[in-house]
C-alpha cells in the first residue's frame, strides 16, 4: 500500500467507528483492491478490541453490485456489543446511510475446517435457527456517493449494527425466497422485497460465505450470527425514527434511533 500503513488506517477507522463519529479519507484511501481492503479491515477489527459475534454479508443483490462496482458479494464482521434485540433502541450515529432488513441465520455446528465446497442445500445442516433482522449501515469514511466496493470492505463492511426479530418456526419448510419483505419508516412503507433478491435465497448467500471463509483459512462457529443481504435496498432512517421490517408470517423486526 501507499500512504499510511494498513494496521494505521484500521486503526483510525477503529477510532472514529467507536466514537460515532466520521474521518476524512486518510492517505492510502481507497484501497487499492479487494486484498488491501481486507488486510485494513482486519487491521481494524483488531483495533476494535470487541469479541467477533458473526458476520455481514454485502452486496447480495445485483442493484447492490451495480450501485458498489463489484460482481459478487463481501463480507465483515459482526461485533457482539453491537448486536441487539428487536425493539431496541439505538444512537443515530454520523455517517449512517440506512436500515437493511434482511435475514439472518444463527450457527449451530462449527464448519469443519477447509470444507470449501457449501451450497444451498448443505449449508443447511449448520444452522440452528433463522431470524428477520435489520442491519444499520453506515460509512466511518467521508467521501463523495455511495462507498464502492473496496471502501467498503476496509470500513467494517459499512456495518454499524445488527439487529434480530424472533427465530422463525419451522424455517426450514418456509419461502424465505418468495415471501414478501416491507420496510417502513413509521407507519409509511418504503421499500419492499423478497429473499430471492439475495443471491436467489439467502441460503446460497450463507453458502457463499461459509465457502469464502473457509479459503482465507477460517470458517462459521457455532453461534454466530450471519446476517445475508438486504431483501429490498436500503431503508432511509434518521434520529427519532423508528425502522420496521415486516416478514409476513416470518415476523416483524423494529428499531428505534434516539434523538
Amino acid at each position: 500500500m501507499t500512504g499510511n500503513s494498513a494496521a494505521e488506517i484500521g486503526a483510525a477507522v477503529a477510532s472514529a467507528r467507536r466514537r460515532g463519529t466520521m474521518m476524512a479519507a486518510p492517505a492510502g484511501w481507497p484501497p487499492a483492491g479487494s486484498g488491501a481492503a481486507e488486510e485494513i479491515q482486519a487491521a481494524a477489527a483488531a483495533a476494535m478490541g470487541e469479541p467477533v459475534a458473526g458476520w455481514k454479508i454485502g452486496a447480495t443483490s445485483r442493484e447492490a453490485q451495480a450501485i458498489m462496482g463489484c460482481d459478487g458479494p463481501f463480507f465483515g464482521p459482526l461485533f457482539a456489543p453491537r448486536v441487539h434485540e428487536g425493539g431496541s433502541s439505538l444512537p443515530f450515529v454520523e455517517g449512517t446511510l440506512g436500515v437493511e432488513c434482511e435475514y439472518a441465520f444463527r450457527i449451530s455446528t462449527d464448519q469443519p475446517a477447509v470444507k470449501s465446497d457449501y451450497d444451498d442445500q448443505s449449508v443447511a445442516d449448520l444452522v440452528g435457527a433463522c431470524h428477520p433482522a435489520l442491519e444499520i449501515v453506515g460509512r466511518r469514511v467521508r467521501g463523495d456517493g455511495f462507498p464502492s466496493v473496496n471502501e467498503a470492505i476496509a470500513d467494517f463492511a459499512l456495518n454499524v449494527a445488527f439487529v434480530h426479530g424472533p427465530r422463525i418456526d419451522g424455517w426450514r419448510d418456509a419461502d424465505l425466497a418468495g415471501t414478501p419483505v416491507r420496510g417502513f419508516v413509521g407507519e409509511e412503507e418504503t421499500n419492499a422485497g423478497h429473499g430471492s433478491n439475495v443471491l436467489g435465497h439467502p441460503l446460497k448467500a450463507l453458502a457463499w460465505l461459509a465457502n469464502a471463509l473457509a479459503v482465507r483459512g477460517t470458517g462459521l462457529k457455532a453461534g454466530d450470527w450471519v446476517s445475508t443481504g438486504t431483501c429490498l435496498g436500503v431503508v432511509p432512517a434518521a434520529a427519532g425514527s423508528t425502522v420496521s421490517g415486516d416478514y409476513g408470517r416470518m415476523g416483524r423486526v423494529a428499531v428505534r434511533f434516539d434523538g
